[in-house]
């Protein structure tokens, strides 16, 4: 075999391999795609009949140890889809349900040690409430003497669905689902279907779920 025989037999090994590659590219994207107007749909749907049904959360909220909401109502419920052109294509960026808890509940609160400031900030930011705070400092010195925050019982609830075409996979994060924190997993697009987003759905109502079953990647992040 000559040297130019040998280049040739190279090259078709490099068409071929590039063959297989967008093969697989275009069949993960064809998956991943699947799996989110199935999520769309779903949460269309579930969104129109929240609506009607007026649902309270399950799920107790803690600010401190002597602030915490139970039965708070879901409100201002919805769905929101983006795209974005991948290989000339257009295909799904990325699906959001939004949703607010919110009872019309105004608080008042004073924080004068620095570990309980820290902890309420972070659940404040957390939870998307509007805030207004203001620092109490010493005349004489400028010290900080104590923190007071004025807010609204309005807080974010949500989850956002991202897909990742090339490996046919779906990323979700959860903003308050279980509490002032957000998770994230993801799943193959092979796995998301009704059964799986009706776990989802008892989760965003507050009751006992297996959604999070199977899941790789899953993080829990605390405020």
């Amino acid at each position: 075999m000559g040297f130019l025989d040998d280049l040739k037999r190279q090259a078709e090994a490099v068409k071929a391999e590039q063959t297989v590659d967008v093969a697989a590219l275009e069949r993960n994207t064809l998956l991943a795609e699947s799996a989110c107007k199935t999520v769309f749909t779903y949460f269309d749907t579930l969104l129109r009949q929240l609506e009607v049904l007026k649902p309270v959360s399950k799920v107790r909220y803690v600010l401190d140890r002597r602030t915490s909401f139970d039965q708070l109502p879901l409100t201002g419920m919805k769905v929101d889809a983006r795209r974005k052109k991948l290989r000339g294509n257009d295909v799904y960026d990325h699906i959001a349900l939004h949703a607010r808890l919110r009872n019309g509940q105004k608080l008042a609160l004073v924080k004068d040690f620095l570990p309980d400031i820290e902890q309420i900030e972070s659940r404040i930011r957390q939870s998307g409430a509007p805030v207004h705070s203001q620092a109490v400092r010493n005349p004489d010195n400028g010290k900080l003497q104590e923190m007071r925050y004025e807010l609204a019982v309005d807080f974010v609830l949500g989850v956002h669905v991202t897909p990742e075409h090339d490996r046919g996979r779906l990323h979700f994060k959860f903003v308050n689902f279980d509490g002032f924190e957000t998770v994230t997993a993801e799943f193959s697009a092979l796995e998301v279907g009704s059964t799986r987003l009706d776990e989802l759905a008892r989760w965003l109502l507050g009751e006992p779920h297996r959604f999070l079953e199977g899941a790789q990647g899953l993080r829990r992040v605390e405020a």
